[in-house]
């Protein structure tokens, strides 16, 4: 979608969180006028990278599908580090 075909209900919708949507609407309704194009330019921003992230989220499920679980060359798996961060 292009920056000039968003409204508040399309970004409010393409937002996969109902705590995000009410996250939105509370800042969208805080926000004076003239800020509202810098607000909705965030939240569509926010939408890209969230919409990127699941895209390379299927790329490495299908990667992993097709190699044993492994992971694609250019990532690392922290799993590890997460599990210590997590006991400390």
């Amino acid at each position: 979608m292009g920056n000039e075909d968003w409204t508040p209900d399309s970004i409010a919708h393409a937002l996969p969180d109902a705590g995000m949507r009410q996250e939105f609407w509370r800042q969208f309704n805080l926000t004076p006028l003239d800020g509202l194009k810098a607000l909705g330019e965030k939240w569509v921003k926010t939408i890209q990278e969230l919409e990127a992230a699941v895209e390379r989220g299927r790329t490495v499920l299908a990667h992993q599908q097709q190699h044993g679980g492994q992971l694609p060359p250019a990532y690392s798996d922290i799993t590890d580090l997460i599990v210590k961060s997590q006991a400390a």
